[in-house]
């Protein structure tokens, strides 16, 4: 029988440390995580987890 592939578990990271790699991790300056982040709950996020809120953040319908 074939064994199932291992999920990776990806590694969380505290807020602080995602936004002084802002750029680097999501091509953003800071202020736009900042932004990405407002009502999140989370400590750590993983880097994942943070792309996909600031890529919903920056594709969000403005009123």
């Amino acid at each position: 029988m074939a064994d199932k592939p291992e999920k990776k578990i990806e590694s969380k990271y505290p807020i602080k440390e995602l936004m002084a790699n802002a750029e680097a991790l999501f091509s953003v300056r800071p202020e736009v995580l900042v932004g990405a982040l407002h009502g999140v709950k989370a400590s750590e996020l993983s880097v994942t987890e943070a792309k996909s809120l600031v890529k919903s953040f920056l594709e969000r319908k403005v009123n």
